[in-house]
């Protein structure tokens, strides 16, 4: 299949996804969600394939959520189908980042099983800032860093360095920036090697109950209201604009 927005190749048994929108930082749109979606479907039908590699091309893993979408498209955005083939991805995924990591670029990594990130990486979960929802973080975050780094993190939409993220259990290694997939194609064929139906059950397993039918029901409340609120509006003109949002809880 022919993608738009990302980049598709099989180097011996290691599937690599790449995000290649450089011009825009690799911000995700809804075609990139569905071709990130239909390539994992590609990948785990594919049995020459034991591990996938998830990176993206130009200065940044991804700056998140793609900002200039049109209205109809954010009303499709918010649909977790890519999100849950993510998590429940059959093999095991490790993550490449460097760059900007935000937003919906950090939730992409999260889910992902494994995370190397270059020294230059800059990380954060930017969902409220742009008058949003991290969706896919709100259970999987607190399992990896605890419950109250995970609040600081959401609630404040900070930017951590990639050491940080590393100190935290967020990142597993940290390398230099030349080294980035070099380190990750290294680890992906350290896990090829192994027996793949012990690797497909571990990962099952290391994933159960991460998400959850409450989980579900929060954001099918939350996420019609903030789509139609008034500071989701404000955020995207501010973006526009290239000012300082002004929220008023409306």
């Amino acid at each position: 299949m022919k993608y738009k927005s990302i980049l598709v190749e099989k180097k011996a048994d290691i599937g690599i996804i790449t995000l290649n929108r450089p011009e825009k930082l690799n911000a995700i749109n809804l075609t990139m969600k569905r071709e990130i979606h239909q390539a994992l479907i590609e990948l785990e039908k594919d049995d020459d394939v034991r591990v996938v590699i998830l990176a993206g091309v130009g200065r940044a893993f991804s700056s998140g959520h793609d900002m200039t979408s049109s209205p109809s498209e954010e009303e499709q955005f918010p649909s977790l189908e890519e999100e849950e083939k993510l998590l429940h991805f059959e093999k095991p995924i490790i993550a490449a980042i460097h760059g900007y990591v935000l937003g919906d670029g950090l939730q992409q990594a999260l889910l992902c099983d494994i995370i190397i990130a270059s020294e230059d990486s800059v990380l954060g979960f930017i969902g409220a800032q742009m008058g949003s929802l991290c969706s896919a973080s709100f259970t999987i975050l607190p399992a990896v860093v605890g419950r109250k780094k995970a609040s600081e993190l959401l609630l404040t939409c900070d930017r951590i360095t990639a050491r940080e993220a590393c100190d935290i259990g967020l990142v597993n290694k940290v390398v230099p920036n030349d080294r980035l997939i070099p380190e990750a194609m290294a680890m992906a064929q350290k896990i090829a090697r192994l027996p793949p139906l012990s690797i497909k059950y571990t990962k099952r397993a290391l994933g159960t109950e991460l998400v959850n039918e409450t989980h579900r029901h929060v954001l099918e409340e939350g996420y019609p209201v903030v789509s139609a609120s008034e500071d989701k509006k404000e955020a995207r003109r501010a973006f526009s604009e290239k000012r300082p949002p002004v929220f008023r809880g409306k």
